[in-house]
């Protein structure tokens, strides 16, 4: 039985982000601790096996150096995550690695999971895909135990239908301490060291860019956390970054959730997704009474077409209302934004362009549209001959879009984007909201690089 299994990022050039099956070129300076691993090393453990972990991407290790610390730490399986951002790289390293080591590799990330049973076919090298990092069967698959096969697929075995997850889903503490010490950092971070925890899997919403919504819904109770969150105290952790896709729904376990972590009074602060149509004011003085410091909300347009058309739930009256209420409540804000579009115009642009500039917000985020695989935007993408079926790799952040849309070449989005960011972020009034709104040193430092690379990208041509 093997007992040592070393979970693997692979190295990149630049700063690339490949967790919770999204994989990006970080747009500032920002990379956290991939949670998938985190979560994988506590199944691991309760099974009996040593996790040891290798983030040759957050070291900026070269190929040559993260091979050979892979080989040092004498792993008898490998579990690493991948990404559509950085599959070239990651394939040969990857390959590399499987043959170098001579052990099983085992794989999870965004470009497995539209059909993981024909990538074990396309990539060799591969033992197995894993397509919900919540799930215990590789470390039962790996302990020789039997398990159900929702969420592992094993090569050369019958394939099956994916598994959409619900209800209540308890996890082991995750292995937060592999990561407490390495540089990882976030733009909303006020203190360091940082972690990365989740109270919801998936999402109850549907929006066609977003896998998050294939994946179902499940909810961790919330003593369940509550342990996750005492021990990240003892290891010194700080602050947090609740990987919810859409915090506070359903309502009734996160208000437990609040709940509890407002008693343990543990002292984290923390950042999180969540919806305009979710936060109301008693959610919001909740969040802010356990802790939470900043929401991240998804707006993606200002063309109700385009919301309409992929599934987002709600219009521009409901974010203006959802950014105020957070301003009220003290909470601070990041808008994310979704251009190109298939139904995109320059004219749509403009008017997304402006009406990010008069949100009250302290981010934006501005993305471009990507076919994920096993997202409906994907399918209607291939369909419509917009991108070939057997493209791979792909970049959320803007800086080399995908798409083509109604009215935009992919040259046109890539300056679309690039004049966002300008106009968003060199507005007088926004520098001052901006430094108006730090609270600590460390948030200064930290903001003061992200602002350095963020405006070095938007030099290049």
């Amino acid at each position: 039985m093997s007992r040592r299994v070393l979970l693997l990022v692979p190295p990149a050039d630049g700063v690339v982000i490949r967790d919770y099956y999204c994989s990006k070129t970080s747009q500032a300076n920002y990379l956290h601790p991939p949670i998938d691993l985190a979560v994988q090393g506590g199944w691991l453990r309760e099974r009996g096996f040593e996790p040891v972990l290798l983030d040759a991407t957050v070291q900026r290790l070269s190929p040559d150096d993260a091979l050979r610390r892979a080989r040092e730490s004498a792993p008898d399986a490998i579990f690493a995550l991948a990404g559509a951002v950085s599959w070239d790289g990651d394939e040969a390293f990857l390959r590399r690695v499987s043959e170098e080591l001579g052990v099983p590799l085992y794989a999870s990330g965004d470009l497995f999971m539209e059909a993981p049973a024909e990538c074990l076919v396309r990539w060799d090298f591969l033992a197995g895909v894993l397509t919900d990092f919540t799930s215990d069967e590789l470390a039962r698959h790996l302990a020789g135990e039997q398990f159900d096969h929702d969420s592992l697929v094993l090569r050369d075995e019958t394939t099956h239908d994916f598994k959409r997850t619900r209800g209540a889903r308890p996890i082991p503490v995750p292995a937060h301490d592999l990561f407490v010490d390495l540089p990882y950092r976030y733009a909303f971070a006020r203190r360091y060291p940082m972690a990365g925890v989740y109270a919801g899997y998936g999402c109850p919403y549907t929006c066609s860019f977003c896998i998050t919504g294939e994946l179902g819904s499940s909810v961790r109770p919330a003593e369940n956390v509550i342990d996750e969150l005492r021990r990240l105290k003892e290891l010194g952790v700080r602050e947090l970054f609740f990987q919810d896709q859409c915090f506070g729904q359903p309502r009734a376990p996160f208000d437990a959730l609040l709940d509890e972590m407002i008693a343990a009074d543990l002292g984290f602060g923390w950042w999180t997704f969540t919806r305009v149509d979710v936060l109301d004011r008693e959610l919001a003085r909740k969040m802010k009474a356990a802790g939470c410091h900043t929401v991240i909300l998804g707006v993606e347009s200002a063309s109700e077409e385009i919301l309409k058309n992929h599934r987002k739930g709600y219009g521009t009256e409901l974010v203006r209302a959802g950014f105020a209420l957070a301003e009220e409540e003290g909470l601070r804000t990041a808008a994310t934004f979704i251009l190109g579009l298939p139904e995109e115009t320059p004219e749509s642009i403009r008017r997304t362009i402006d009406f990010a500039c008069s949100l009250p917000a302290d981010y934006a985020s501005f993305n471009v549209a990507v076919p994920r695989a096993g997202t409906r935007l994907r399918t209607e993408a291939v369909d419509a001959g917009l991108v070939d079926q057997e493209r791979v790799v792909m970049d959320q952040s803007g800086f080399e879009p995908t798409l083509p849309t109604a009215g935009l070449t992919v040259e046109e989005l890539r300056a679309w984007r690039r004049r966002a960011v300008i106009s968003f972020y060199l507005r007088p009034s926004y520098l001052f909201r901006r430094l108006r709104h730090l609270r600590t040193p460390t948030e200064f430092l930290s903001q003061m690089r992200d602002a350095y690379k963020l405006l070095r990208h938007l030099a290049l041509p």
